[in-house]
């Protein structure tokens, strides 16, 4: 009996709720802050006046030191302000304390850009960090060629670092553009520079990249009539990855050059050029390839009939912005399976594999080859390699980022 009377007991308790619970509603924080607008509407129980340019601005002083730093530090720190009714607030214009205010109150706020960078000195001087990235929201909605360079300095003066991310992130995606216009020579040498060095910069080819160094230092009108002094040591060609430029654009350069730091860097690009098989042992930070995104490499396969089609595309890559598979070209490689497969320094080799010339039947180990071809995909040339194959398809770990 003692044991069923404990067994009905737990089963009672198990059925009754838990003594304490929490709830939650997620409309009181907006409930609460329009009460608080209602109350500055009409007028009741302010406890604070600021006063900006000589014009009185009232508010609720719990509201401002809950809102941001400033005010918190102001009537919460043991400062004399805790005492007095009426604060005087200075560095700040009327509109833009308005508009922080109206921001504090509603949590929304109104920029144009007669009055954004007032807002942001008043916003930067307050601690109002939302409106911060408002500002610098709006101010990189708004950015172009031609207003770079103030939105430049905002972002220094106001050390903004935020806004100075997105300055950079324009640069690297329009360089080819911007390089060609007055504004980009009066950018400060050193962020300059860092973006010509950035893996991120986008260009089509390393070309790109040496005439917006050049553009740097000379008008787009004297480079193209070649009247640039390439002797002088030009601080942006640091940045310039010669080894990525094609070989018979660097031979043409090197038999302008006289004897200049120029002219050894072009001469090193060469050397790396003539010297395909030991590329891989040969890499530094000035070969690498400008990129930032991975995709995948697909190497041969095995054909469902023996025929061969000439123009059958030997590998294939899939990057996950074009939501597809593409080609890669290969010239004179066949199309293998079963290889052997190894990485080093970003390059692909392929060892062996079959030919794949009786459809899906592998052959025998006897029709492995024995000389291969070795391809680099950024310049869309083969050569033959004998005993291995060696593709260049500078990946980071069986990955190619283009």
């Amino acid at each position: 009996l003692a044991a069923v009377w404990d067994v009905t007991q737990k089963s009672v308790h198990s059925t009754q709720p838990c003594a304490k619970q929490k709830y939650r509603s997620n409309a009181h924080s907006q409930g609460l802050l329009d009460g608080l607008l209602m109350l500055r509407q009409g007028g009741i129980l302010f406890d604070v006046v600021l006063l900006v340019e000589g014009k009185a601005i009232q508010a609720h002083r719990i509201l401002l030191a809950a809102s941001c730093d400033y005010f918190r530090g102001m009537f919460a720190g043991g400062l004399r302000e805790m005492q007095q009714t009426e604060i005087p607030v200075q560095g700040v214009t009327y509109t833009a304390m308005t508009k922080l205010l109206d921001f504090i109150y509603t949590s929304e706020l109104e920029l144009d850009l007669d009055t954004v960078q007032e807002v942001l000195c008043a916003a930067t001087l307050l601690q109002v960090q939302d409106v911060i990235g408002f500002c610098c929201d709006f101010l990189f909605s708004w950015l172009d060629d031609d207003n770079i360079l103030e939105v430049e300095k905002l972002a220094d003066i106001y050390g903004l670092n935020q806004l100075g991310e997105k300055i950079r992130s324009y640069l690297l995606k329009n360089i080819q553009t911007f390089s060609r216009t007055p504004v980009y020579r009066k950018l400060p040498p050193e962020k300059i520079l860092s973006v010509l060095s950035s893996n991120d910069l986008e260009v089509n080819s390393e070309n790109e990249v040496y005439e917006a160094a050049l553009h740097y230092h000379y008008t787009p009108e004297q480079v193209e009539k070649d009247g640039v002094c390439l002797q002088d040591p030009l601080q942006m060609l640091e940045a310039v990855r010669f080894c990525l430029m094609e070989k018979h654009v660097l031979q043409r350069l090197h038999s302008r050059l006289k004897q200049c730091p120029l002219r050894d860097s072009v001469a090193a690009a060469l050397r790396y050029h003539s010297q395909e098989l030991w590329q891989p042992v040969m890499q530094t930070p000035l070969t690498q390839p400008r990129c930032s995104s991975q995709c995948i490499v697909g190497f041969g396969g095995m054909y469902s009939s023996s025929a061969l089609v000439d123009n059958e595309e030997r590998f294939q890559v899939f990057h996950p912005s074009w939501g597809e598979w593409r080609s890669l070209a290969a010239d004179r490689a066949p199309r293998m399976s079963n290889m052997g497969i190894a990485v080093l320094n970003n390059f692909v080799y392929l060892i062996g594999g079959d030919k794949n010339t009786s459809g899906f039947r592998a052959e025998s180990r006897s029709s492995l080859l024995q000389s291969s071809e070795s391809h680099d995909p950024s310049k869309n040339h083969s050569n033959v390699v004998t005993g291995f194959t060696l593709f260049r398809f500078e990946i980071r770990a069986l990955t190619w980022p283009l």
